[in-house]
């Protein structure tokens, strides 16, 4: 459908020159064009992504829409042509004189070789946002916008935990008493794939890498009848619970100035998916379902992926949302664990396909997940896949000698390797922020705790233990719980 019925009208709309009641208007035909729609959508993450660097760039210029959808177009087209979709059309208000066409040309040229340059430099300096752009995707609010737009321009190196934040967590809420010790066409799969040994674990010294950053994973107190939401902070081994009980599920995401935890809660008044920071405020309600599970962030934007079986057939599907819930898109397909790639665009998670066959591990993104998603591991016994925030790896756990390990492949299907060879459990695995290490739950030594694995020298290391913080890994099988057990849990860790 052509759309030059609403172009005059999104640049008045955007730039606040409309009634109120001319707003609702336009908005309410929105809702009955959905060419319309993803052209106001398209233009409103062009004004929220490229306004700061123009402005950076051009001091208090406000080009036209239509010159910062050719500025857009070439920027992305150096990146994923194949994914943006860019409007051309522009109106004879705007550009009526063949100087003012002339002056936009230049202008645009030299944007976009500045935008270069600054990404250039950015990427130098270790801080390039990995911002992805999805057309037709779900309107973002302006409140959540503005979290988005904060979190994609924060550096993305890492760096240390907030001090202040936590000595106030060590002042609130309770210290654990145990010291942290150091239906689709039917793909072309790969039958089989050569794993590497895992590497000879070396001894520890006062030279051996160090972890950082903050670690979740969730526990049973027996005294409370309830799962809690416990954190490691690995930069200075201190350990606290999160203030909300009656939890599980923990998702990390870093922000611009503290972080943001999402989780499943179990209690009253809300089953659901969950978000708030650290000490249980600023709560938002991202789903409505108490069959949703399993939240991952995106790396890129304020959105979740989970898997739910809210629908009749009791199949797990999956789904994802905005952070505040306020938009949430059905991505019509069968599976669950979803893992976000590091461009928040792709995913991992474990489904098989419509006649049950080819079950392990797929692949799938935002745009096209219903057709598009295809395996690149066929392995029925592949569970709780996370993807590394620095590449293409993806860890997960398997059990093919009838003993759970933790094993890693590429997003292609190549390059398998298993990390570790224990007779004792290991599983739900979780990169660390730098890719250079993996947390897990395990039952070596014969009491459940968590550790840490070091990718490179083989090194693992305990980091919690349960037993003497007398915690369980799963509630009992009662209500609101039912039949659970640790292979529906998972860790997060981040910066």
């Amino acid at each position: 459908m052509p759309i030059n019925h609403v172009i005059n009208q999104a640049e008045a709309y955007f730039n606040g020159q409309l009634s109120p009641q001319e707003r609702r208007l336009v908005e309410s035909h929105l809702a009955n064009c959905l060419t319309c729609d993803r052209y106001f959508f398209t233009m409103r993450r062009l004004r929220g992504e490229l306004g700061p660097l123009m402005k950076q760039v051009l001091g208090n210029l406000n080009p036209p829409p239509a010159l910062q959808h050719q500025v857009r177009h070439a920027w992305q087209k150096t990146k994923e042509p194949s994914r943006i979709s860019i409007f051309w059309q522009i109106s004879g208000r705007t550009v009526n004189a063949v100087s003012t066409l002339a002056v936009m040309v230049l202008l645009a040229s030299g944007l976009v070789w500045a935008i270069k340059g600054l990404s250039l430099k950015s990427v130098a300096d270790g801080r390039a946002s990995q911002h992805s752009f999805v057309a037709g995707s779900p309107t973002l609010p302006m409140e959540s916008k503005k979290e988005v737009d904060s979190a994609v321009s924060a550096p993305t190196n890492k760096v240390a935990y907030p001090t202040a934040a936590y000595n106030f967590l060590h002042e609130s809420l309770p210290s654990l008493s145990q010291p942290l010790t150091t239906d689709s066409p039917q793909p072309t799969v790969k039958k089989t794939v050569s794993f590497q040994s895992p590497a000879e674990p070396t001894v520890q010294t006062d030279r051996q890498p160090q972890p950082n950053g903050l670690l979740a994973f969730t526990a049973f107190d027996s005294t409370t009848n309830q799962p809690s939401i416990y954190l490691l902070n690995l930069n200075d081994n201190s350990q606290q619970i999160f203030a909300i009980a009656g939890v599980s599920e923990p998702a990390l995401r870093k922000t611009a100035e503290n972080y943001r935890l999402a989780y499943r809660a179990w209690g009253n008044p809300t089953r659901a998916l969950l978000s708030s920071d650290l000490m249980g405020e600023s709560l938002n309600q991202i789903t409505h379902f108490w069959e949703d599970a399993a939240p991952d962030w995106s790396p890129t934007e304020n959105r979740i992926i989970f898997a739910s079986q809210r629908e009749v057939d009791r199949k797990w599907r999956l789904y994802s949302a905005w952070g505040d819930g306020s938009v949430e898109v059905n991505l019509r397909r069968e599976g669950k664990s979803p893992t976000f790639a590091p461009d928040g665009f792709r995913f991992a998670f474990e489904s098989c396909d419509g006649t049950h066959n080819h079950c392990g591990l797929w692949l799938g993104d935002l745009d096209n997940s219903e057709v598009g998603s295809k395996p690149f591991l066929e392995d029925g016994l592949a569970n709780s896949p996370d993807w590394s925030p620095v590449g293409e790896q993806i860890a997960y756990m398997a059990n093919p000698d009838g003993n759970w390990d933790i094993y890693e492949i590429d997003s292609n299907g190549q390059n398998g390797r298993r990390f570790t060879d224990d007779s004792a459990i290991d599983g739900l695995p979780t990169w660390s922020p730098d890719g250079q290490w993996l947390a897990f739950l395990s039952n070596r030594g014969g009491d459940w705790g968590i550790w840490l694995y070091h990718v490179s020298s083989g090194e693992a290391r305990q980091a919690f233990d349960f037993a003497p913080n007398g915690l369980n890994l799963s509630p009992p099988n009662q209500p609101p719980y039912g039949e659970r057990s640790w292979l529906d849990e998972q860790l997060s860790w981040s910066e």
